[in-house]
This record gives structure tokens, sequence and C-alpha cells, in this order.
């Protein structure tokens, strides 16, 4: 009887659902349902890894730090590079891939063009415009700033929830300077006939991060299948949902380099 049962537990501890974790950052519009755009990844990972999986979206950066440190997702697709990087830095989470878009992920400062400002070091005591105080292009022009010296930068901050509202408050002469981390917006502000002051080091960012109660041999799997997702049609439909081209290997010494960078 006991060994019937131990069976049975076996299989029922097999069958729980497997938690997938989402976070796709706080300065963008979601278009659309996430459910429905993760659909084909989970029915991919759950094939791979003969388990269910459950979706599971959390928006407040806080509270997806809490999810981390207290281990609760099993799986977990991150676009804050500085909560990953933390979540791998502790050993309760293995680093698999990030996304093939975004290794070159980088804060850019913007300016009028007639502004006075020469260098990332004149804005010590400007008024800056950012995005959301959380987010990653925040905490990485925030770096940089600490690397020049500036150590209460938060003071000079206006936070804008959309990174597409920056833009708004320099040409209205609410802050000296603007920062984004959308190629879109700073290419737009630079057509207008703005200037990029400066840019911070990159961080590669929408990190693909799995627990360390999987096996090695489970976690290769799941990284071979983020891998070749570009080369199906099915994987290049689960791309597609996360609006991404690609995933590419997790690079140890680079996420080391960047976490020293970021104060991690």
């Amino acid at each position: 009887m006991c060994a019937v049962f131990l069976t049975f537990l076996a299989h029922a501890l097999c069958a729980q659902d497997l938690v997938f974790a989402v976070n796709e950052g706080v300065t963008y519009q979601n278009d659309g349902l996430a459910s429905d755009r993760f659909k084909s990844l989970i029915s991919q990972l759950s094939k791979e890894l003969k388990r269910p999986i459950r979706l599971q979206i959390i928006t407040r950066y806080a509270d997806f730090e809490h999810e981390l440190a207290i281990e609760h997702p099993d799986l977990v697709f991150i676009h804050p590079g500085n909560i990953g990087l933390t979540a791998t830095k502790s050993g309760q989470y293995v680093g698999l891939a990030t996304a093939k878009d975004f290794t070159d992920y980088r804060a850019r400062v913007m300016v009028k063009a007639d502004s006075p400002l020469k260098s990332m070091a004149d804005l010590r005591g400007k008024k800056i415009g950012v995005p959301a105080l959380e987010s990653i292009v925040t905490v990485m022009f925030t770096a940089n700033l600490r690397e020049l010296g500036i150590t209460d930068a938060a003071k000079q901050f206006t936070p804008t929830r959309y990174q597409d509202a920056v833009p708004f408050m320099l040409d209205y002469g609410y802050v000296d300077a603007g920062v984004t981390g959308s190629g879109a917006v700073a290419k737009s502000w630079v057509a207008k006939g703005g200037r990029i002051l400066a840019e911070t080091k990159p961080v590669p960012i929408k990190q693909f991060l799995v627990s360390r109660r999987f096996t090695a041999e489970d976690s290769a799997k799941i990284q071979k299948l983020l891998l070749q997702l570009s080369e199906s049609e099915e994987g290049k439909t689960a791309l597609a949902g996360l609006h991404i081209s690609g995933f590419v290997p997790w690079n140890t010494a680079v996420m080391n380099e960047a976490s020293i960078r970021l104060g991690l």
C-alpha cells in the first residue's frame, strides 16, 4: 500500500502546474491579451517538459521581486534586466537566454538642438524626464550618473509611465533633458531636430530564467527549445507573441559585468 501511495504521490506532484511568470515592462502599453500571445510558447514548453504550465502576469516590479525571492515561479520571462540579474546572482534562478533584439539595450539622453548641455556630466542639478523610477532605463541611467559622482540624481527626476511622453516634457520645457530606452523614440527625436547627448552602456534585457529546482537536463532542454524557436513555423509564432525575433544564449561574463555596473 505504501508503494502504491508513493507512486500516486509522485504522479500527482509531476502533474502540478509549472508557473510561468512574465513581466514585459512598465513603460509600454500592452497591445493584446498576454494569454493569447504566450499560448504557442507555453504549448511548446509544456510538451517538452511533459507538464502543464500556468501563465502568471506580474505587472508591478516589487511584486515580481517578491515572487522571485520566495522562488514561486518555475519559468520566468522578464523585461527589467536588473530584477533578472538579482535573481540569478542569488543562485535561486538560472539564466538560460536573452532576447536577440535586446542584448544592446541602453538608455539615451535627449536634449533640444540648442541645449547648452554637452555631456552627461552637465546634467548635475538639471531637471531630467525619465520613465517610471523602477524602469530598467532609469536604473541604468542612475547607475551611469552614480559613476560620475551624481549620487542623489532621483531628486532631479520627473518620471512618466510611458517613454513616448518624455519628448513632450522636453518640447514644452518641463525638463532640461529626457531619457529613453526606446530606439524608435530616440530616432524620432533626432528626426525632428533634437540631439542625443549621451548613451549608457548596454544591459541585455528580456531574460529567460528557470528555477534552480529544474534538473540540468531539463534546463538544457528548455534552452535548446528557446534557441531553436526561429527555425520552425510554430516557433516563429511563439516569438511573434513575445515581439522578438529570437533568443541568444545567456552570456555569464556580460551579465556579471552588468550586475557590477548596476550595483546589484
